[in-house]
């Protein structure tokens, strides 16, 4: 089986044209396996940072060949832009694969593409949690994934599982969403508590094998680094409880 998907995972197609898919975009680098990312401003996109590493050197890639198209589908796109520059979380590094190195900090497998032209309307940017989601919260994650070609699916009935804490302090989110190899850096969506709709509770980092479920980087942990290297960002939505 697949990373990410059990004997009972269970996907959908979802109509790229509407929230929050329309949101969500495939990151192509010329090198390695593609991944997903989502607009979390008009020029700014939210990944996880291992989808921007060379599989071979472990080493970021020239953000210049790293390239987003948004709201993709077998029968095109809702936009393309080039990547000018790219934040990477703190500390990141990774194994040959390319994984997270199991001696990085867990919490900054994340990356913002910094875009050179603006894409989609400034509602289909999506605010990140400030907080983090109460265990049992609903979700919704889809992306690109290595088994569906250009079409995105996503499960749209897995929730928060918990909270892992380790000796330095970094929080992950486990969740029980059925997605593998290509949903990478694609976001954990909540429906918000407010007028947004919906929020960014999480960025997908890794999954084991044969399991559904997995891993991600909670936006908590990210939205104030994001905000202050990426301005241009959509600002964050009030926080939940904390784990």
């Amino acid at each position: 089986m697949r990373p990410g998907l059990g004997p009972e995972a269970t996907r959908t197609a979802v109509d790229v044209s509407a929230a929050p898919w329309r949101s969500l975009g495939l990151i192509a680098k010329g090198v390695g396996a593609r991944c997903t990312g989502a607009l979390v401003g008009p020029r700014a996109v939210l990944t996880a940072a291992h989808c921007v590493f060379h599989p071979r050197t472990a080493r970021p890639v020239d953000a210049r060949l790293v390239h987003f198209l948004l709201a993709s589908s077998p029968g095109g796109h809702a936009g393309r832009a080039r990547a000018t520059s790219i934040v990477i979380g703190p500390d990141f590094a990774v194994a040959p694969g390319p994984r997270p190195d199991p001696a990085a900090p867990p919490d900054s497998d994340w990356a913002v593409l910094l875009l050179d032209t603006t894409l989609g309307e400034p509602e289909h940017a999506l605010p990140l949690a400030a907080g983090y989601a109460r265990l049992g919260t609903p979700l919704a994650f889809g992306g690109y994934q290595a088994d569906r070609a250009r079409q995105m699916v996503a499960d749209l009935a897995c929730t928060v599982l918990g909270y892992s804490r380790d000796d330095a302090g970094q929080v992950m989110l486990r969740h029980s969403c059925a997605a593998t190899s290509g949903a990478s850096g694609g976001p954990l969506l909540a429906r918000s508590s407010g007028s947004r709709g919906w929020v960014v509770a999480g960025v997908g980092s890794v999954a084991e094998g044969g399991v559904t479920g997995g891993w991600a980087v909670p936006t908590a942990a990210i939205a104030r680094a994001v905000q202050a290297t990426a301005p241009m960002t959509t600002p964050a939505a009030a926080p939940a409880a904390a784990p």
